[in-house]
């Protein structure tokens, strides 16, 4: 995944690199704050790369669970510069409601930002497939962050033509307009990412239980509990078995249900079933 990051980091750089020159060059503020937003998906990358390597190491004694929640701690990095980011373009944009700097808009203008537009989409679409296809949140994060890019430079587009007509008003406005784009994107990455590290529920308990429900001496599963990224999923579960059942019974079946879970989650990597008998439950009727 490092070798899709690096891919992207220079696309990112690059696009960069020609929003700033350009956008500080014509003295365009919305551009060269388009331009900002894709230097942090660059400066986003190199978090992200630095992540990967340390989350791709196996678990240790001190670290059972393996290191895979340090996505989640750069996917949160990745937000909070998203929202310094969009401070400044605000405030730049403040400046430019009081007077400072006249745009220049040429038809350099509209090449430049529909080539970033094309770079960018194809990029997201990339980023997207590669963070479905390793379930990496670091990479879906980033693709949905790439996507608004694309979206906001299409704006600045449209608003272009009506700043060449002599609305320079528009031009702060649709920094604003990037801002909260930019805005919105690391408020989502913060939501998604916090959940992560509060535990929040990843598998349903009726989908395990669905999952498991065909296999012979399977009463019922309660209790199921997982946790993790969407890449490294951990789970603990109750098990109702009939009483009757041998200990190596009782085991055989555990095992035939990690075994089903598994295959149809394959994201998960650790199991614990604790196993319970059916008659000696006090809600035995819940299972009848």
């Amino acid at each position: 995944m490092n070798r899709i990051l690096i891919i992207v980091f220079f696309f990112n750089l690059f696009v960069a690199a020609i929003k700033l020159g350009y956008g500080y060059q014509a003295n365009i503020l919305s551009i060269s704050a388009d331009g900002y937003d894709s230097l942090f998906d660059a400066v986003s990358n190199i978090i992200g790369i630095v992540a990967m390597m340390i989350a791709c190491k196996p678990g240790d004694s001190e670290h059972r669970y393996g290191h895979s929640k340090i996505e989640t701690f750069a996917s949160i990095l990745i937000a909070i510069s998203l929202l310094i980011v969009s401070y400044e373009i605000i405030t730049s944009a403040i400046d430019r409601f009081n007077g400072v700097g006249i745009p220049s808009v040429t038809l350099i203008s509209y090449i430049v930002l529909l080539a970033t537009v094309v770079i960018n989409y194809i990029v997201s679409l990339y980023e997207k497939r590669m963070g479905e296809t390793y379930n990496s949140d670091i990479l879906i994060s980033d693709s949905k962050h790439t996507r608004s890019d694309s979206l906001a430079t299409l704006v600045i587009i449209i608003g272009l033509v009506f700043i060449q007509m002599g609305y320079v008003i528009l031009d702060p406005i649709l920094s604003i307009f990037v801002a909260i784009l930019i805005l919105k994107a690391g408020i989502e990455i913060l939501y998604k990412n916090i959940n992560v590290l509060m535990d929040k529920s990843i598998i349903s308990e009726d989908k395990v239980r669905q999952t498991v429900a065909y296999i012979k001496g399977v009463r019922d599963v309660h209790n199921v509990r997982s946790r993790g990224t969407h890449s490294a999923i951990f789970m603990d579960m109750h098990l109702v078995l009939d009483d009757d059942l041998s200990l190596t019974e009782a085991h055989k079946i555990s095992h035939e249900c990690e075994d089903a879970i598994k295959k149809e989650f394959p994201e998960v990597i650790d199991i614990i079933i604790h196993i319970e008998p059916f008659e000696g439950l006090k809600d035995k009727k819940t299972y009848e």
